[in-house]
């Protein structure tokens, strides 16, 4: 697809590394539990050595009490290393893959007869906006997920290509041409965070910002936040059909049934 020295325009289905190796699975685990290397060792036995072989991807009998307690799919982390979602190619759906400092950035670009929505700006003040117009977009519905640096840096630049940029109250919906699209509270990663549920195409979709990547959830600093992020996705999102294709901030498209079943962070439903 397209490209120019801001980004290129990549297919839906496009197979792109996941955002999250293990690594930062259990890095966000143990963040969001508000927990330190060292009360590893004083609650689980866990030495700083073998939490350090549970990073690199070593499993043993130390992992495997760590993700009872913090409630990880054990099957899901042994399988995380290998894990690639699918996600069936959609015409009217590609990505704007942005640069973001040593990495790239996600917008979502979908287009149906005369609607043209953008789902976040990237990092760039110009990024986005050479992208589009080397593509021809214009007349641009904007949506924006969260105001982290790396979604919101290309709002100025876009005036002039956007007809209206969206705001929309939790839970309420509008119509855009044949496109439905209801607003989510995706809040936990930031405060607050929107996520979109769009029907009308030939599949459901469902822009997730950085609430949720292939294989992870976003980083949240601190209990509060963590158990709240859960609490969004497992009522807003997991609860959407299998077949709901996911949007994500960073990193590859998925669908909800791959979530459910791969995604280290999804167990049990939290109430």
């Amino acid at each position: 697809m397209s490209t120019s020295s801001s980004g290129k325009l990549t297919r839906l289905a496009a197979a792109i590394p996941l955002e999250d190796d293990l690594h930062y699975v259990w890095r966000k685990a143990l963040r969001g539990h508000e927990l330190s290397v060292a009360d590893l060792q004083t609650r689980w036995g866990v030495s700083a050595a073998e939490w350090d072989a549970i990073l690199a991807g070593e499993w043993s009998k130390q992992a495997e009490n760590l993700a009872a307690a913090w409630q990880l799919s054990p099957a899901a982390l042994r399988h995380h290393s290998h894990y690639q979602p699918e996600v069936p190619h959609l015409t009217s759906v590609s990505r704007l893959q942005l640069p973001f400092e040593n990495d790239t950035v996600n917008a979502w670009l979908i287009r149906d007869e005369d609607q043209t929505l953008l789902f976040d700006t990237g990092y760039g003040e110009n990024d986005a906006r050479a992208l589009l117009n080397h593509i021809g977009a214009a007349d641009l519905q904007l949506f924006l997920t969260h105001d982290h640096r790396d979604h919101v840096g290309g709002i100025s630049a876009l005036r002039s290509l956007t007809q209206k940029q969206h705001s929309l109250p939790l839970g309420s919906s509008i119509t855009l041409g044949n496109l439905k699209i209801k607003c989510l509270d995706l809040a936990g990663h930031c405060l607050p965070s929107y996520g979109y549920l769009i029907e009308g195409l030939s599949k459901p979709l469902c822009v997730v910002g950085d609430a949720l990547f292939a294989g992870s959830i976003g980083g949240c600093p601190d209990s509060f936040t963590y158990e709240m992020a859960l609490r969004n996705l497992h009522h807003h999102v997991l609860s959407l059909t299998g077949e709901t294709i996911l949007l994500p901030g960073h990193g590859p498209a998925t669908t909800v049934a791959q979530e459910r079943a791969n995604n280290p962070f999804f167990t049990e439903p939290v109430s």
